[in-house]
């Protein structure tokens, strides 16, 4: 039996009708389905498997390169593309290399697959050591999975970081996949460095709309191949309205990374100024543009306790660092209106008040 999805458990079930602030969701402010343009002419039939060729080559032209009816899947979010990934590329005794504080996916698939499965820990706010990563890829490596920009961290890799990370990966011919959610600009994609790489991404978390359940995976033909197969044993194809509304999104892009932008700097401050105001029990780690940031706690409390006590006494969410595998920090998105974060960010200041600091 596969382990608990920690992060999932807290948000769907332990966390679920305890908040009326909502500060652990991952992406910018969610929109609204007046903000869509939804035709009553839409056919109601099934999507094809691989995606909708007209999202397909707008996901093309996000990553300005030539539209091929290979190299993309459309998925379910991109959690189903990475699930897609590792269940068709992956086999027992083959070994997996990730990091943690991260997505608990990304070591318990590959471990239920019977794979060995390397977790480099790291602590937000120190340096990211590239080559302690490299260190544990061994003969039987098959897979490097990262994360650049960073979830939880809001960390993103630098240029040195890349070339130490993909000379080992071409020294040993693994696969790479980064996880690319908050990429803005993809040029700088993954698979523009390596050629056996694969960038997975979505409309979850910079465009606002989770709802919609809109990801992909680019990548090479043949694993690409192999993820459209075994979603047809799964959830065989999208929705045909949601494609269509996300071909639509693609088109309009600009829009939406701009209102994205204006969240992430409208909240920035104030989440920097909270920190100053409460560094006795809180470090922040400056985030690298994602709509979230992670603190570092500086009190003798657990980081569950502080997100469970938050909750009970403050009707606030968050996200504690034990669900990411890790210990003492939360990661607290911002990208929010104003008065929302504001007043979610005073409820959690006083929480943290009467809690001692660390010594």
């Amino acid at each position: 039996m596969i382990a608990t999805y920690t992060i999932q458990q807290w948000l769907f079930a332990e966390a679920r009708g305890r908040y009326d602030i909502d500060l652990a969701e991952s992406g910018v402010q969610f929109q609204r389905l007046r903000d869509l343009a939804l035709d009553p002419e839409w056919e109601l039939d099934y999507s094809i498997d691989q995606g909708q060729p007209e999202l397909r080559e707008a996901v093309a032209r996000l990553y300005q390169r030539p539209w091929s009816d290979d190299d993309i899947v459309i998925t379910h979010g991109a959690q189903e593309a990475l699930y897609l990934l590792y269940r068709s590329l992956l086999s027992a005794g083959d070994h997996v290399v990730t990091t943690s504080p991260g997505w608990q996916q990304s070591w318990e698939v590959p471990a239920h697959i019977g794979c060995e499965v390397s977790v480099l820990p790291l602590t937000p706010g120190e340096p990211f050591d590239a080559e302690a990563l490299a260190r544990l890829i061994t003969p039987r490596t098959k897979l490097l999975v990262l994360n650049s920009p960073g979830n939880p961290s809001g960390y993103r890799f630098t240029e040195q970081d890349w070339k130490v990370l993909l000379d080992v990966a071409r020294a040993h011919d693994l696969t790479v996949v980064n996880d690319e959610e908050y990429l803005l600009d993809f040029a700088e994609s993954i698979v523009h460095r390596y050629p056996k790489a694969l960038s997975v991404s979505g409309l979850s978390k910079v465009y606002g709309l989770p709802a919609l359940r809109i990801g992909w995976a680019v990548g090479t033909p043949d694993v690409i191949a192999a993820m459209v197969n075994y979603k047809r044993y799964t959830t065989v194809s999208n929705s045909w309205v949601w494609e269509r509304v996300a071909a639509d999104v693609l088109n309009d892009r600009d829009r939406h990374v701009r209102r994205y932008r204006e969240f992430v700097d409208g909240g920035i401050g104030r989440l920097t100024r909270f920190a100053e105001e409460h560094a006795s029990h809180v470090r922040l780690v400056h985030p690298a543009g994602t709509p979230f940031a992670w603190f570092n706690l500086r009190t003798s409390a657990a980081s569950q306790e502080v997100a469970e006590r938050l909750l009970d006494e403050e009707r606030v969410l968050v996200m504690p660092a034990e669900v990411f595998g890790s210990e003492a920090g939360l990661r607290i998105s911002y990208a929010r209106p104003a008065d929302v974060l504001d007043e979610g960010l005073n409820r959690l200041g006083r929480l943290l008040t009467g809690l001692p600091a660390a010594h």
